[in-house]
C-alpha cells in the first residue's frame, strides 16, 4: 500500500513522535524541528548534490551529524579512471534550514562555501585545501542547479520507535552549469554534458544502518526521463522511494528488489569482495514495473571514521538498460542510461 503525506501538516506532534508516513511529489509537511525530543547527538541534517557526466562527476555534501559536521567532495573522472574524496571534519552542527529551499554556508580552516538558493535555483560555491590528502592541491568550484519543473520525490518512513523518522526529499533530471577547478585543471558542465540530482534529508535513525540507491535522469527520446530507487531506513509498508519520471510525471512503483552478485542484506561492513561491485547488478520491481541492468563503469569506494562516526561506501556509477511500465501501461524502453547505484553503511555506535 502506498499512502499520501496530508498537505500542510507537521512532521512531529508535540511530544517528538512522529505524526504521519508516506509519500508525496511534493514538499508538503513541515519539518518541526523543535519539537524532537532527543539529543542533538542523534539529529541527521544533510544536503547532497551530484553534477552527472559521461567524462566526470561532482559530489557535494554538507551534513550535519549529531554534535559535528562533515563536508564532502567527490570528483570521478571516468574518462581518465581515477576518483578523489576530500573530507573536512567541523566540530560543530553546522546551521542547516527546516526545508531545501533555505541557504547554508559552511566555513573551516580547510573548506568553505555556500547554497544560496533563488527560486528554482541553487548557486553552490565551494573550496577545500589539499583535496583528497595531497598538500597544496586545492578544488573551488561554482556550480548553478536548477530544479525542473517536475514532480519530486517525498518521503517520510516511520521504525519501530516512534520518535526515529527518515525524511527526504529528491530531486532528479535537474539541469547543471558551472565549473569545477582541481589543481591547475578546469572541468566545466553544461546542460549538454551532465545533469544533476539533489538528496535532501532529516532524521533520526538508528544507530547502525544501510541503504541502497540508485538514481539517474536526463532525455528519453526528448522528454526527461528517470527514476529514483531504494530501501533501507525504517518501515517501508506504507510507502516506498520506487518512482519513475517521465514528462515531469511521477509514476509510483511498489518494492524493488536491488541484486549485487554476492551480496548480503545486512552486511553493514560492505565486505563483499571489491571486484563484486563492478559485476552487473540487477533491479526488479514486485509490481512487474520495473526491470533494469546496471553495467558497473567506476566504483567510488570510500571510508569516513571520525570519533564516534563511521561511513562505508560503495557508490557505483554506470549504464543502465532495461524497461519502466507507466501508469497507463505505456512501456518504455532506455539503454545505456547513465546513472550510479549505490550500497552505504553506517556504524555510530
Amino acid at each position: 500500500m502506498q499512502q499520501k503525506l496530508l498537505r500542510g501538516t507537521k512532521l512531529l506532534r508535540q511530544d517528538g513522535t512522529l505524526a504521519q508516513a508516506g509519500y508525496s511529489n511534493e514538499f508538503v509537511v513541515d519539518f518541526n524541528r523543535e519539537c524532537i525530543r532527543r539529543p542533538q547527538s542523534d539529529i541527521r541534517e544533510w544536503d547532497y548534490h551530484l553534477a552527472l557526466g559521461e567524462a566526470y562527476a561532482l559530489g557535494i555534501s554538507v551534513a550535519s551529524l549529531g554534535n559535528g559536521s562533515r563536508v564532502s567532495l567527490h570528483f570521478m573522472n571516468f574518462k581518465e579512471g581515477y576518483n578523489i574524496c576530500g573530507t573536512d571534519f567541523v566540530p560543530s552542527p553546522i546551521p542547516v534550514p527546516r526545508d531545501p529551499f533555505g541557504d547554508v554556508s559552511f566555513q573551516s580552516s580547510r573548506s568553505e562555501g555556500t547554497y544560496t538558493r533563488k527560486g528554482d535555483r541553487t548557486y553552490i560555491r565551494l573550496s577545500m585545501k589539499d583535496f583528497g590528502g595531497v598538500k597544496g592541491r586545492h578544488i573551488s568550484g561554482l556550480l548553478q542547479f536548477t530544479v525542473p519543473k517536475t514532480d519530486k520525490m517525498v518521503l517520510v518512513v516511520p521504525y519501530e520507535d516512534p520518535e526515529l523518522f527518515y525524511y527526504n526529499y529528491k530531486v532528479n533530471c535537474m539541469s547543471v552549469v558551472g565549473f569545477a577547478e582541481i589543481g591547475d585543471r578546469i572541468f566545466r558542465f553544461t546542460e549538454d554534458n551532465c545533469s544533476g540530482i539533489n538528496d535532501w534529508g532529516r532524521g533520526i535513525w538508528e544507530p547502525v544502518n544501510q541503504w541502497y540507491w540508485a538514481s539517474a535522469g536526463g532525455y528519453l527520446g526528448g522528454r526527461l526521463f528517470g527514476f529514483n530507487v531504494g530501501h533501507g531506513f525504517g518501515d517501508t509498508s506504507r510507502a516506498t522511494e520506487n518512482m519513475i519520471f517521465y514528462d515531469g510525471v511521477c509514476h509510483k512503483l511498489e518494492d524493488v528488489t536491488v541484486c549485487i552478485p554476492g551480496d548480503k542484506i545486512g552486511d553493514l561492513r560492505l565486505i563483499l569482495p571489491d571486484e563484486n561491485y563492478l559485476k552487473p547488478w540487477s533491479f526488479v520491481s514486485g509490481d512487474g514495473r520495473l526491470d533494469m541492468e546496471f553495467i558497473p563503469l567506476h566504483d567510488r569506494q570510500s571510508g569516513v571514521q571520525g570519533g564516534e562516526y563511521l561511513n562505508v561506501q560503495h557508490q557505483v556509477f554506470g549504464h543502465f538498460n532495461g524497461k519502466a511500465v507507466l501508469d497507463d501501461g505505456y512501456i518504455l524502453e532506455f539503454r545505456d542510461f547513465l546513472g550510479f547505484a549505490e550500497k552505504v553503511g553506517n556504524d555510530w555506535r
